[in-house]
């Protein structure tokens, strides 16, 4: 792909700001150079001009570079956004990766170096993971929403067929099947798309406001924990919606599941037949199932909502050999 032409512009801060003029002579696209910017609130401007391929922001002293790139993304800036700092405390850099940006560098990255990032990120597709999730929500969606007519035509059309036993329901199930990855498949793009705010929610509240909306039948809610979590309450919500479901419906019989918390987040585990070791590295795995009504999609729907927040998540076995799923939060 041949870059377009255009201009790299670098944000206000010591650091940033000194890179230019290297920068512009490493530029190796034609009419391509790199363009100190007084302040961070200019910056949203230039890029009103469409000729802006890529960003540069000073992470030092005063200049908070988490917080404009925050600012850009959020105004729909969907160019590569690379932080750069004299010395870097790792958990910054952590900070801002998980957030999003593009790319973390030193202030004694060479310029050459720089340079060739920039110019490798401004024509990839996507920048990077936040904007690929806000781009695959837009596409899952669209998708989604298409192939649902024309199989509202076929459903209309089978109920006026008498097709018969046992053509009629192996159809319609395949039907329904289509229109639940096709929901699935909208979820896991709005779902995937990183957490920009959250709120110190109770788990407690959550889970039992989750488990009576679903009214599950057989199966006993145990909570026993009073922390609370920094999340999205939509997400988290989905997040413990797919656990609850994923024990209730692996259980044959009676199951309790049992919410309670950890030095570094909380657990969902229940009493029912457990995962087999064999399976555990594959349980989040989009598309991994062991029952013929579900698509697979519950666990790598919980994988996505953690991952959304920063978290991560891992399987292993409850004290009564069920199933334990630990969030880690911290």
């Amino acid at each position: 792909m041949t870059p377009a032409r255009g201009t790299v512009y670098l944000v206000v801060g010591t650091e940033a700001t000194d890179l230019a003029a290297a920068l512009s002579e490493a530029l190796t696209t034609d009419e391509t150079t790199a363009e100190a910017v007084p302040d961070t609130s200019t910056v949203q401007d230039r890029l009103n001009d469409g000729d802006v391929r890529g960003v540069v922001v000073s992470d030092d002293g005063d200049h908070d570079g988490i917080a404009v790139f925050e600012e850009l993304r959020a105004a729909g800036a969907e160019i590569p956004i690379v932080l750069v700092a004299t010395d870097p405390e790792p958990d910054r850099v952590t900070e801002a990766l998980r957030a999003g940006v593009t790319d973390y560098v030193t202030a004694e990255t060479p310029a050459s170096l720089l340079a060739a990032k920039l110019e490798a990120y401004a024509t990839r597709w996507p920048t990077d993971w936040r904007v690929g999730a806000v781009q695959w929500e837009d596409i899952s969606s669209g998708v989604s929403h298409d192939a649902k007519n024309p199989l509202n035509v076929v459903m209309g059309r089978l109920e006026l067929l008498d097709i018969g036993e046992p053509h009629e329901d192996a159809l319609n199930r395949s039907v329904r099947r289509v229109e639940t990855l096709l929901t699935d498949l909208s979820r896991i793009g709005s779902t995937a798309c990183p957490v920009s705010e959250t709120d110190s929610l109770s788990l407690s509240d959550v889970a039992t406001e989750v488990w009576a909306a679903e009214s599950y039948e057989n199966a006993t809610l145990e909570v026993v924990t009073d922390t609370s979590v920094d999340a999205e309450n939509d997400r988290l919500q989905l997040l413990l919606r797919e656990l609850f479901d994923n024990a209730v419906t692996h259980s044959e019989g009676p199951v309790t599941v049992t919410i309670g918390a950890t030095e570094s987040g909380f657990y969902v585990a229940d009493d029912g037949p457990g995962i087999p070791e064999a399976d555990r590295d594959e349980v989040f795995d989009q598309g991994f199932g062991t029952t013929r009504e579900g698509e697979g999609y519950g666990l790598f729907l919980v994988e996505t909502a953690a991952r959304a927040h920063g978290w991560t998540v891992s399987v292993g076995s409850s004290e009564s050999g069920g199933t334990r799923i630990d969030v880690t939060t911290a």
